[in-house]
């Protein structure tokens, strides 16, 4: 553990154990600086946002995802350069975006655009969309939200033709 870390947790345990101290404002200074400690004061101790420690928190795709979460209960725009490449991006979509989808949004990465069809169309995503979701496929086709739309027949036909084969045949 590096030494700025163990200040923070230091300076964490203090705030902890008395949120009142004489020092507090030095403590927080502290404290922001790393960001598992800046979750959990903001979670443990505030019970509420932690604006000073929110560089710190965007920095970790765990951090970000739970402190949007349990924290703020809704969106956490700063942390969502880290969500997005990372495996917690398809729980920050289902558990914090649920009800606050817009196509901008949903078309900043695979997962969002795969949860997006999946929660929010119920199906083939509309035509720019679903281009931009072959692109990602194009970019990289091991990508599992890719696999998982494009291998789906609900989301890959439309009105009973084969959007596969229906691009086939037009290059012919």
């Amino acid at each position: 553990m590096m030494l700025p870390e163990i200040h923070s947790l230091y300076a964490y345990n203090i705030l902890s154990g008395d949120p009142n101290h004489k020092d507090r404002e030095a403590l927080e200074q502290t404290i922001s600086k790393s960001a598992p400690n800046s979750f959990y004061y903001a979670r443990q101790v505030l019970k509420a946002r932690f604006h000073l420690g929110e560089a710190a928190i965007s920095t970790s795709a765990w951090c970000s995802s739970f402190y949007a979460r349990d924290v703020i209960g809704g969106r956490f725009e700063l942390g969502e350069a880290a969500i997005i490449n990372s495996e917690l991006s398809y729980l920050y979509a289902k558990d914090v975006l649920r009800g606050n989808w817009t196509p901008e949004l949903a078309v900043m990465c695979p997962c969002w655009l795969y949860t997006y069809a999946k929660d929010v169309v119920k199906g083939r995503l509309p035509s720019t969309m679903h281009n931009k979701m072959i692109v990602f496929g194009m970019i990289d086709s091991s990508d599992k939200y890719v696999k998982k739309y494009l291998g789906a027949k609900k989301y890959c036909t439309l009105k009973g033709k084969d959007i596969k084969n229906d691009l086939v045949e037009r290059r012919i």
